[in-house]
């Protein structure tokens, strides 16, 4: 089940990216992110209505709630499409999410205690490796180096939010536990929507001439509905059965996606990004080989 989990996200994740160009064709970054949060809250608020099951939440858990939505849910959903909008591409920044385990590794440590094996340690430098060379790649074709330090701060953002995750909510049921990430993501960016003086002066506004508008409302419903209420409550689960680190390594499998899906769109492809990517398939292959087997071991002892 962990398995098939694992492909449903990447499958979904991996088409996100196209997904999300369409999408701000007619909406800015903002809306794309605050129509996500809610629509994947609603998505999974009813279900949660349906199975009729109780969750109260403390004061505590809010605080960590809170942490996770704004650090791992609003600021992403955000900076994902506006370095998408402003470089005018999105496999490549769709490759950058590779970084998440790497991140992962390092979060774990402070916040879990928990330290590499040397198989994973091994994998994921390799793959950390294989990504540093597409990124010098995107510099070599002009993009700014602050546009490519923003859109480092997503996987940055995402490991942070897995292991807190595991170290302060592990006991919550993710179905409300995600639940409450979109929604309070989404009131997050609330007051930003409203006010429209700030999102022009920060560039977040929405095209001055949107089109396509059916194509951006697909685009819309498959980013709130599949793309984050059922693959994030996936995620979620997968986080709190198996580690993190294991959760995270669909962020290995979606680049080869999103490069898939550039070429869809005729985007540029370099000899340097298909090594890149075969690279990370080949580590990913590794650490998901041993972690796999970790969890085997771990469901043989309980």
């Amino acid at each position: 089940m962990p398995y098939l989990s694992f492909l449903f996200i990447c499958a979904v994740w991996g088409a996100s990216f196209i997904v999300m160009e369409r999408a701000s064709h007619a909406l800015g970054p903002v809306e794309i992110g605050l129509y996500r949060l809610f629509g994947g809250a609603l998505v999974l608020g009813v279900y949660w209505v349906l199975t009729r099951t109780r969750m109260r939440f403390t004061r505590n858990e809010l605080r960590h709630i809170l942490v996770v939505a704004v650090l791992a849910n609003a600021w992403p959903f955000v900076v994902q499409p506006y370095t998408m909008i402003q470089a005018g591409e999105h496999a490549y920044f769709g490759m950058l999410v590779a970084l998440v385990p790497l991140a992962t590794i390092l979060a774990s440590i402070p916040m879990l205690g928990v330290f590499p094996t040397r198989r994973q340690l091994v994998g994921v430098i390799g793959g950390m490796v294989c990504i540093v060379l597409a990124v010098q790649d995107g510099s070599a074709r002009g993009m700014s180096a602050e546009l490519l330090a923003l859109a480092l701060t997503v996987p940055v953002s995402y490991a942070v939010g897995n292991a807190y995750v595991k170290w302060k909510l592990d006991h919550v049921p993710a179905l409300p536990l995600t639940a409450m990430f979109l929604g309070v993501g989404g009131l997050f960016l609330l007051p930003l929507q409203l006010s429209p003086t700030t999102l022009a002066a920060l560039s977040l506004a929405a095209p001055a001439e949107p089109y396509d508008w059916p194509v951006a409302i697909a685009s819309i419903a498959f980013l709130s509905v599949v793309s984050t209420g059922i693959a994030i409550v996936l995620f979620v689960g997968l986080i709190k059965k198996q580690g993190p680190l294991f959760a995270g390594m669909v962020t290995y499998v979606v680049p080869l996606q999103a490069i898939l899906w550039g070429q869809y769109d005729r985007e540029t492809l370099t000899t340097t990004q298909v090594l890149a990517i075969l690279g990370v398939l080949v580590m990913v292959a590794l650490v998901q080989w041993g972690a796999g087997g970790a969890a085997r071991s771990e469901d043989l002892e309980s």
